[in-house]
This record gives C-alpha cells, sequence and structure tokens, in this order.
C-alpha cells in the first residue's frame, strides 16, 4: 500500500513539473527510477504512456484557454518526422542490442549534464537550420536510448521570449517525441509492453495536469527552468555515486 503511495506522489510531482515546463515526466522520472533498481525497458514502459496523457491534455489545455492562437514552428515540424523520429528508431535499437552491456545510470547522467550544459552553449551562438538538424538526429538517438532527450529538446524550443509560445511548442513536439518512442518501443519490446493503469495512477495523473496548470499563472517560467535543472543535476550526482 504504501509503495503505491509512494509511487503515486511521484507521478503526481512529475506531471506537475511537466505541465508547467513541458517537460519532466521522462527527464526526471527516467533517473529516478533508475535509483530504485528498475529496469530501463521497464522504465519506458511505465513513465511513456504517463508522459503521452500529460502532453496531450496540456496540449489542448493551452489552446483552449489562450485567446490569440500559437503558433506551432512548421519547419522543425518536417525535420522532425524525417529526421527525429528515425533517430528515435535507431536509439530503440541500440537499447535492444546492448541493454545489458551499457551503465545507464552512468549514461543518462552524462546525458542529462551535458544538456544542461548546452543551455549555456546556444544562449550565445546563432541557432542554425544545420545546427537545428544534427540536434534533433541527437535528440532522437538520446530519447531512444535513454529516454533524456527531452532536456535536449526544451533547449532547441526554448529560444522564444514569450514564455505561453515556448511552453505551446515544448509541450506538442514532446508529444510527439514521446509517441513516436512509445510506438516504435511498442513493435520492439512486444513482451514489455505492460502499464499498470490503476485508479491511483490516474488520480495522480490529472491531480499534476491541474495543479501544474495553476501554478503556471502564479509562477515564474524561469523558475521553473532552474528547478528542473536542480532536480536533474541532483538526480544525476545520486546516479553516479549509486
Amino acid at each position: 500500500m504504501y509503495e503505491n503511495l509512494f509511487f503515486s506522489f511521484i507521478i503526481f510531482v512529475l506531471v506537475t513539473i511537466q505541465s508547467v515546463v513541458g517537460i519532466g515526466v521522462l527527464v526526471i522520472g527516467t533517473p529516478l527510477l533508475l535509483l530504485l533498481q528498475i529496469n530501463i525497458i521497464e522504465i519506458l514502459s511505465i513513465l511513456l504512456p504517463i508522459s503521452i496523457i500529460t502532453s496531450f491534455f496540456n496540449f489542448f489545455f493551452i489552446r483552449l484557454i489562450k485567446k490569440k492562437t500559437l503558433d506551432i514552428d512548421k519547419s522543425l515540424m518536417k525535420k522532425f518526422f524525417f529526421i527525429c523520429a528515425p533517430s528515435i528508431f535507431i536509439g530503440l535499437i541500440l537499447l535492444n542490442n546492448f541493454e545489458t552491456l551499457i551503465n545507464f545510470k552512468y549514461l543518462v547522467s552524462f546525458v542529462i549534464i551535458i544538456s544542461i550544459l548546452l543551455t549555456y552553449f546556444l544562449k550565445e551562438r546563432t541557432i542554425t537550420n544545420k545546427f537545428k538538424t544534427i540536434f534533433l538526429i541527437l535528440v532522437g538517438l538520446v530519447h531512444g536510448l535513454t529516454n533524456s532527450g527531452g532536456t535536449l529538446l526544451s533547449l532547441l524550443l526554448s529560444s522564444s521570449n514569450e514564455r505561453n509560445h515556448s511552453r505551446y511548442n515544448i509541450t506538442f513536439f514532446y508529444l510527439l517525441l514521446a509517441s513516436f518512442q512509445y510506438i516504435i518501443f511498442l513493435i520492439i519490446f512486444d513482451n514489455h509492453t505492460t502499464f499498470n493503469s490503476n485508479f491511483h495512477i490516474f488520480i495522480s495523473i490529472f491531480s499534476g495536469l491541474i495543479m501544474g496548470n495553476i501554478l503556471f499563472k502564479f509562477f515564474n517560467d524561469k523558475f521553473f527552468k532552474i528547478l528542473i535543472k536542480f532536480l536533474a543535476i541532483l538526480t544525476s550526482l545520486f546516479l553516479m555515486i549509486n
């Protein structure tokens, strides 16, 4: 019973964070569950559906609440379908073949730390089309292999000064990223597709959705980006120490 309550609380916190800044369930949830000695394949089967549900409802909620139309980056969408999606497939193939040879605790920690360092790199340079192409390949490979590509994706999409527009695009592309990954995951890992969709999980998800969208109105978005970096660094350190 207590384990179910603890897990439900973790899901609530992760969904709340993702509802505020667009990412969180996979980026923070993956290292947390690795700390709990859960296999990376099982982590994918647990977190991917939760992330998809969270992004799906947030996307339509943002559309409903905002009076003005929020635009999706159409040029990036084309690149996403033709570049990022195949890269996710390659990443999952690598995961399927080298799961027993890779220390995912170190790999996820490394990806998170490099992603955070890149935030400072991107601020000072113009993001060209060539850079976007290379970056999306990296996002797909990293996400398919480690579940942590959302951090890289958010860096690419957070260049907008208007936080609602930035959050909207991150939510949309994160929904596509997780959906592509889950479809391919179901094909490759057909014997690892059990998702414990009990009542407590759904209560945690929808409670987190409500809480996150309430908090977004009252707190500065920059604060939550700093919070995500802090939590990501903290979980990375725990993974490496463990």
